[in-house]
């Protein structure tokens, strides 16, 4: 009977055990992955010429990024944010969306990307401060107001970018293309998509220990809540066929949001997650056009200066993780 007493009193321990390993393996996967990246960039192939090398300071975190100063001055600019494990130079190819309005533009490697400095990611907590800096640093170089500046993001980024413009509320407008709904809900999906229903349950504690480590609330890495109350103009873009995070968590961030200056716009031309744009880019241009000559009027004047065509590398499209509950770009 002593023996029996004493493994039903290890057994919790040894599960509890058991629970926590597993979900600080899931944890490393989440929020500890790094994607230095060093690849060439056809600027011309966008219309663009070669940028100006810019650094944006957040503490020790150093972002590396390119801005593109537009002769023509139309008094807008646009920061262009990447996915996960991606970097600056796949959101070239969409630059034209503002380029020819005659916005300036700016874009970065987010932190643990490309040449930014390694650190935990947080999935838009800590990012969104990132990009609030980079916001003010466009201020600063334009003269522009921030009224003046848009932001648009690719899934992480998207994400990032609704968290940015709740935690500004002094933006243009946000395009968030393939967002997911909330860090909780994508690291669910993930979870059972690439090891099954079993996995679900280990989603609490790799949120747990990723919490610890990366120093944030995973409950604020939530762009249905970012959305919520927000007066900046929004345009929820996704496409049904999104293979990786379903178009339903766009779905849910357009519930949450104002419908008098929220828009919600479900591509079904059979394009792959955080593709829609290179799938089929004349079609997206005038899906960015009609947003913007309806909620932010006067915002940029396009001139047909380059044509819209796909390029070879898509916009904030990212290998998928092949290990851990992972997110995607």
């Amino acid at each position: 009977m002593g023996a029996r007493r004493r493994l039903m009193a290890i057994l919790p321990l040894a599960a509890a055990g058991l629970y926590g390993a597993v979900s600080a393996v899931f944890a490393t996967k989440l929020v500890g992955p790094r994607f230095p990246s060093d690849e060439p960039t056809d600027f011309a192939a966008a219309g663009l010429p070669t940028p100006e090398a810019v650094t944006i300071h957040n503490g020790a975190i150093a972002l590396d990024g390119w801005f593109f100063a537009n002769p023509r001055r139309a008094g807008c600019a646009v920061v262009l944010l990447h996915g996960f494990s991606t970097d600056k130079s796949v959101v070239i190819p969409a630059a034209p969306l503002f380029w020819d309005r005659g916005c300036d533009l700016l874009t970065y490697d987010l932190r643990s990307h490309g040449r930014s400095t390694p650190d935990l990611l947080t999935y838009g907590v800590h990012d969104s401060e990132d990009e609030s800096l980079a916001v003010d640093w466009l201020v600063s170089r334009t003269g522009l107001p921030a009224g003046r500046i848009g932001l648009m993001g690719w899934s992480y980024g998207a994400a990032t970018s609704l968290l940015t413009a709740a935690r500004r509320r002094d933006l243009a407008f946000v395009v968030a293309d393939a967002s997911y709904s909330s860090l909780v809900d994508i690291a669910t999906v993930q979870a059972e998509q690439r090891f099954g229903r079993w996995a679900r349950l280990f989603v609490p504690g790799a949120l747990a220990v990723s919490a610890v480590w990366g120093r944030f609330d995973p409950r604020r890495a939530s762009p249905v809540e970012a959305v919520r109350d927000l007066p900046t103009p929004v345009l929820v873009i996704t496409s049904t066929t999104d293979g990786f995070t379903p178009y339903e968590h766009s779905e849910a961030i357009f519930a949450a949001a104002d419908p008098s200056h929220t828009r919600l716009v479900l591509t079904r031309w059979g394009a792959p997650h955080a593709m829609s744009y290179p799938t089929d880019p004349e079609a997206y241009t005038r899906i960015v056009d009609a947003f913007l000559d309806e909620l932010v009027p006067g915002f940029g004047r396009r001139e047909p200066a380059t044509a819209v065509v796909a390029q070879a590398a898509p916009p904030a499209v990212a290998a998928q993780p092949s290990t851990g509950p992972s997110t995607s770009s």
